[in-house]
């Protein structure tokens, strides 16, 4: 187990972000070259896909995430960020680790299945997981089933958490640019205040979703940051919302964007300013099999703790396997409550690579 912690160390230490890993697919390559056993393939973008084809039949795919957040770390730990303004804030080097040490098992313990392992770039808001299943790659292959792990801080160490239904929703963010017309703040009547829109819309919008939804359509509506205006004693010209939608159902996802939508432009005719309206990246959401959830209950390591986790507004772009595929993905307990996911200061133990390890072998070798 210490060389794994070693690769995790050496992982840590060059975290790049989403579609540039080119040197964690270096490091990924040199360690997954040990083993003749497997066929690589790469593709026009960083990430491998590596074969190990030992049985007879369809494939296992297990996943992980390859790409880091532009985060300045903030840790101490003696294998700290060595590309300033990035970090594995988010667990994905433990991922890897994980990953390269059930490539490990298989081979020296000549498991007879067929298994794909995918380090996948670009999970941290650019689907890097559409962009692999868009190659056409994994057609060549017919997939049973796909698992993948995510260290969490807020279950302890010796948990595991998993549900037999959605795991994670939808997120979609947007942009809503109200453009007006400036002039001086004495002269107010000679401008179109684009800022004034823009707080209208956001008080409106907040007023309005919950008409539109019932009350067990689960949902959030949040604006993150507001940017207009070029000096105090000027009608600003422009004014930009820049907003995130989570909900946990395709339907409800739909509603909550054509009620922005349609509540810009309403909005806009009112304060007679010209709306643009963007909807930016959008993932599936996480649907576990309840087949796949069973069989992580039957076959979890008598040393482990199962808890069932509720859905989450989290986004993660492993949704747009398990619409294709049979899947199941559950949460590793990382034991750092008090630090949440994305912080600088975010540093899970060692200790979870053995855990979520265990996990995954368990599950290979369950019928």
């Amino acid at each position: 187990m210490k060389h794994l912690y070693q690769i995790r160390r050496s992982l840590h230490k060059i975290p790049e972000p989403a579609f540039q890993e080119v040197e964690t697919t270096r490091f990924v390559l040199e360690n997954l070259s040990k083993f003749p056993e497997l066929s690589i393939h790469t593709f026009d973008f960083p990430g491998v896909l590596a074969e190990f084809s030992g049985g007879e039949g369809s494939y296992l795919l297990f996943r992980a995430d390859m790409d880091a957040l532009p985060i300045a770390e903030k840790t101490g730990c003696e294998f700290a960020s060595q590309n300033p303004g990035f970090m594995h804030a988010c667990g994905h080097d433990v991922h890897m680790t994980i990953l390269l040490g059930l490539v490990e098992y298989v081979i020296t313990r000549k498991i007879a299945k067929n298994i794909l392992f995918l380090f996948q770039p670009a999970e941290e808001g650019y689907g890097g997981a559409e962009r692999v299943i868009s190659t056409g790659v994994l057609n060549r292959y017919q997939i049973q089933e796909v698992y993948a792990l995510h260290v969490h801080p807020g279950y302890p160490l010796g948990t595991i958490a998993s549900n037999p239904s959605v795991m994670m929703g939808i997120p979609q963010e947007f942009d809503i640019i109200f453009k007006g017309n400036s002039s001086h703040a004495a002269n107010p009547q000679k401008g179109i205040d684009a800022i004034a829109a823009a707080c209208d819309f956001h008080q409106t919008l907040k007023q309005n979703l919950p008409k539109k939804l019932s009350p067990q359509q689960i949902y959030i509506c949040h604006i993150g940051k507001i940017s207009g205006g070029t000096a105090r004693n000027i009608v600003s010209d422009s004014c930009t919302l820049q907003g995130t939608l989570r909900a946990l159902t395709k339907e409800t996802m739909e509603i909550l964007k054509s009620e922005t939508a349609e509540t810009a432009r309403a909005v806009s005719a009112l304060h007679k300013t010209e709306p643009e309206i963007r909807f930016l990246n959008t993932y599936d959401p996480v649907v576990n099999s309840p087949l796949l959830y069973d069989k992580l209950k039957r076959n979890l390591p008598s040393d482990l703790t199962l808890e069932e986790s509720p859905a989450l507004l989290l986004g993660e772009d492993f949704g747009f396997f398990t619409t294709r595929y049979q899947g199941l993905m559950f949460w590793v307990g990382s034991g750092n409550a008090r630090v949440d996911l994305h912080s600088p200061h975010f540093l899970p133990s060692d200790e979870v690579i053995a855990f979520g390890l265990e996990v995954f072998k368990a599950l290979l070798r369950a019928e």
